[in-house]
This record gives C-alpha cells, sequence and structure tokens, in this order.
C-alpha cells in the first residue's frame, strides 16, 4: 500500500511539474518572443481596456461594454461630446463571450458610472479562449491575470496557438498578414474606437447573405438572466448605474411579427433587473443604408445615427451622473 502511495504521490508530482512546465514555455512565447499578432483585429479590445484602465476614477465616465454589433455601432468619441462626459467601450467579437468583457470592466466600474449593455446575450461561465488569446498576446498584465483565473480555458487553446506562433518565428514571418478592409488593429485609434472609415454599399451581398434574427419569450437561460442581474447588483454596490438597449441589426433581417416582439420584449423587461432604455426593441433594427458586412455591423453613417439614439435615451439618467 505505502508502494502505490508513493507511486501515485511521485506520478502527481510529475504530472504537475509537466503543467507548471507547459505553461512556463507556453508563457514564453505567448508574451516573450515578439508580437506576430500586433495587426490583428482583436488588438482593439487592449486599446480599449488601456484606455479604460487610465481613466480618473474620480470622474464619473459613460462605459459602453459589449461585443462586435457595440464596436460598429458606438462612437466613444462622439458620445462624450454629446454628454460632456468621459466615454468608453469595451468588446471587440462576441465569441469571447460576455463573462470576459464583465470581468475585464469591474475594476473600473466607479460611483457615478454609467455602465451600458447593447444586448446581443449572454453565455454564462464560457469563455472564447481563442479570441482572448489573440488579444492578449504579448500583454503580461492580461495575459497571466486570464493564465491565473481560467487555466483551463487557456489550456484548450494556448498549445495551438503557441505552436502557430512559433512556426512563424522560425520561418522569420514576423508579422501576420493584416485583415481585410476593418479587420486590423488600425481600424480603431488609441482608444479602441472603431474610425475606419466603412462607406454604404461595399459589402451588400455578404450582407444579405447573414443569418436570420428572431426574438422570442425565453431565449436566455434563467442562468445568464442571473449572471446579467448579478452584474446589475454589482454596478449599483459600486454606485454605478447599469443600463441594457437594444444592439444594432438590419431590419430586413429580422423574422419577428409585431406582436412576437411585443411579447419579447415584456418578458425582457419583466426578467432583467436593469432598465432597458430604449423606447421600443425595434428601435434597434436599422435599414441597409446603415449596416455593413453583416446584420449586426454597423457602417459609419449608421454609428453615427446609433450613437446619437443612443445619447437621447441617456438623457434621463445623466442627471445621476
Amino acid at each position: 500500500m505505502k508502494r502505490l502511495f508513493a507511486f501515485i504521490g511521485k506520478a502527481a508530482l510529475a504530472f504537475a511539474g509537466a503543467v507548471v512546465l507547459f505553461f512556463a514555455a507556453s508563457s514564453f512565447v505567448w508574451v516573450g518572443l515578439p508580437s506576430y499578432y500586433a495587426g490583428n483585429y482583436q488588438k482593439g479590445l487592449v486599446k480599449q481596456y488601456r484606455a479604460l484602465q487610465n481613466s480618473d476614477p474620480d470622474t464619473p465616465k459613460i462605459l459602453v461594454l459589449g461585443d462586435s454589433c457595440m464596436a460598429f455601432s458606438v462612437d466613444s468619441a462622439q458620445l462624450s461630446a454629446l454628454t460632456g462626459m468621459p466615454c468608453y467601450t469595451l468588446g471587440m467579437q462576441g465569441g469571447m463571450g460576455k463573462e470576459y468583457i464583465f470581468e475585464l470592466a469591474k475594476p473600473y466600474i466607479n460611483e457615478g458610472d454609467i455602465v451600458v449593455n447593447p444586448f446581443t446575450g449572454y453565455s454564462s461561465f464560457w469563455y472564447g479562449a481563442d479570441l482572448i488569446l489573440l488579444s492578449l498576446e504579448n500583454e503580461p498584465d492580461l495575459y497571466f491575470d486570464f493564465l491565473l483565473r481560467h487555466p483551463l480555458s487557456a489550456l484548450s487553446r494556448l498549445k495551438d496557438r503557441c505552436a502557430k506562433k512559433v512556426t512563424e518565428f522560425l520561418k522569420g514571418n514576423m508579422t501576420e498578414p493584416e485583415g481585410n478592409d476593418f479587420y486590423k488593429a488600425d481600424a480603431f485609434d488609441e482608444t479602441g474606437n472603431m474610425t475606419y472609415f466603412r462607406p454604404r454599399g461595399r459589402y451588400t451581398q455578404s450582407l444579405e447573405a447573414s443569418d436570420p434574427r428572431s426574438f422570442w419569450v425565453g431565449m436566455y437561460s434563467d442562468l445568464d438572466i442571473s449572471r446579467v442581474n448579478a452584474f446589475t447588483r454589482f454596478c449599483e454596490k459600486r454606485g454605478a448605474t447599469f443600463l441594457l438597449t437594444s444592439a444594432a441589426v438590419y431590419d430586413e433581417k429580422v423574422t419577428n411579427t409585431e406582436e412576437e416582439l411585443a411579447a419579447f420584449e415584456a418578458w425582457f423587461r419583466s426578467v432583467f433587473d436593469a432598465p432597458l432604455i430604449c423606447e421600443s426593441w425595434s428601435d434597434g433594427f436599422y435599414a441597409k443604408g446603415y449596416m455593413y458586412d453583416t446584420a449586426i455591423h454597423m457602417n459609419s453613417y449608421g454609428m453615427e445615427l446609433y450613437t446619437q439614439n443612443l445619447y437621447e435615451d441617456l438623457l434621463p439618467y445623466l442627471g445621476q451622473a
């Protein structure tokens, strides 16, 4: 029996050592080697985070959380000019998971802040490690924070990402080819605000090929609702106000009847604690002339209009800041 316990102990130590060695080697590759993904679209998130990180905790601000739908529809500079308050955005792609975006935001939510989420759904306790790791490459503080909090999520994609980076490094390819058009880091200014000009009609074919969108009673799970409500309470404890609003979507892709939308909106308002500040859920539906490459991405004209509408919906709450 003693030999068995000794064997199990040695095996456990060997396994633990292997895990530590893997994470050490992978971490060196991911944050130690020169950046391969410096021009990647995901780096917009780092710009957003650094701007938020450097914000004045004693000055009330507006913080808009979301995903690519938000990144394409909210102009933080325009919103700041309209409200007279510092405005920040945080969120780059839905595949990262809202859990991570909310997690990043929490340390910087302070008294008097207004936090807004153009709502596109929520997946509790889920982290899109591949997209998160792309964002955090050569960002040691963010990378190690994510690694320590979510080692299993990191492990799920770290090996493949590091293998790719090492392979390209050995080939002498020091920079990933830039993404098409706006899918690159340079599409965002230093605050992570998308400033790349997106004209009308450039991606009509891909826009029309986008999946249809529909909304129904019960489409969000009780767990997801409870997680969003918990974030509402977190904001309240910090002296901040958390608000929800409808996210932008191409109106011709919405499949619901007016009756179905009315039922969905009534249910939505009843299950979420945070106020839904738009007058109607359909306020988030926009014509083709305001959309870009997908049913949830706006062109520059759409971004200007959505931001103006968001400002008007925020007016009753600006006195709280």
